[in-house]
């Protein structure tokens, strides 16, 4: 799931330490001696580094391994529920909340929806999200999908069309009642990394597509989240349909003609025009990208089924490598399991947080 440098020697403890949580996170159980193997850490080493978890409760013993000719090695197993992420994905309808552990996975099988109090406006959303927060042991991190333009390095909220919040600096209001790593994002980029990180795709390069709100686009490439210099990037809904079609500053030509087709469809004329546009923006990302997979959202696969193979059937007649065109694996829970993730990732980088 990361790219996780090792070595032995100086500062980098916290970098060993998580190289050997990605392990255990890989494995059911697993001794010191495959996770040795696998991470290329001395066999001391490993041995300080599951001891450092035990003390800290994140693993647990499972028994002994199969005999290979020695003795049997201790299995260990990484304690996932003993560190928590609230994920909330305000792009989903309703938008729904979840509690992921840190095998990626919903604590208890199910989300459940946010109270429509929470979203009343943003500052609605910051006491509930505090107040809820405050109740959890073991949170590590809050994870916020969000339908529309983020600054995720500020984590501000540039704009947001299908909430009305614009310019909310929603990590520093969330910061500023606790210590708990914040991550704010568009809600298809996290999808995308949800996608990444979970599914059975197991690519470098895949562009998910989503309809929430407005058509768009999570990209990962070279195993990475690929944001653009604006922070926009995947915005396919600004694409021009053909001369002359114009969208607005909020909904682009695309995604306002798409609308139109699902309206049509609805009404009994047909999902030709759906499959056309969707077409028309499958070759553009494909064309200009070169993935390996296109990964479909399931607000997508309402409007048919057999999408995925409509579109790879169109993409074949025109492009000399089409890639792949799939349903999401992980259908409405990609995008809570993606801020997840993401915040996994960034309390890979303090190591600390996990040991507290």
């Amino acid at each position: 799931m990361l790219d996780i440098r090792t070595a032995d020697r100086g500062d980098i403890r916290d970098v060993n330490l998580a190289a050997v949580i990605d392990t255990l996170r890989r494995h059911e159980s697993v001794t010191r001696a495959r996770i040795a193997r696998e991470t290329g850490l001395s066999s001391p080493t490993v041995s300080a580094m599951v001891t450092t978890l035990l003390e800290a409760g994140l693993v647990t013993t499972a028994g002994s391994g199969p005999a290979t000719g020695g003795r049997r090695g201790d299995l260990y197993e990484l304690k996932a529920d003993a560190r928590l992420v609230l994920a909330l994905d305000l792009s989903s309808t309703p938008p729904r909340r979840a509690l992921v552990d840190l095998r990626g996975d919903i604590v208890g099988g199910s989300a459940a929806d946010l109270p429509k109090s929470a979203l009343r406006s943003p500052q609605a959303f910051v006491r509930w999200v505090t107040r809820h927060a405050a109740s959890l042991d073991g949170l590590v991190g809050i994870g916020v999908a969000v339908p529309g333009v983020t600054d995720p390095v500020t984590g501000t909220i540039e704009w947001a069309p299908s909430l009305g919040w614009r310019d909310v600096r929603l990590r520093d209001e969330l910061q500023s009642a606790g210590d708990a790593v914040v991550v704010v994002d568009n809600d298809l980029n996290l999808a995308s990394l949800g996608e990444h990180a979970f599914a059975d795709e197991r690519v470098s390069d895949l562009v998910m597509l989503g309809l929430r709100g407005g058509l768009g686009a999570g990209v990962i490439l070279g195993g990475a989240l690929h944001r653009g210099v604006h922070f926009a990037a995947g915005e396919i809904g600004y694409l021009p349909v053909m001369p002359g079609t114009r969208g607005t500053r909020d909904f682009g030509a695309l995604e306002a003609t798409l609308f139109d087709s699902l309206d049509e469809s609805a009404a009994g004329e047909g999902r030709a025009g759906i499959v056309k546009l969707l077409s028309f923006a499958c070759v553009a990302v494909a064309a200009v990208l070169d993935v390996a997979v296109i990964v479909l959202g399931e607000e997508l696969l309402r409007h048919g089924e057999d999408l995925p193979r409509e579109l790879h059937q169109r993409l074949a007649e025109v492009l000399p490598h089409p890639p792949a065109v799939v349903a999401s694996k992980l259908g409405t829970d990609g995008t809570l399991r993606g801020a997840a993730a993401a915040v996994h990732a960034e309390v890979t980088h303090d190591i600390r947080r996990l040991l507290a």
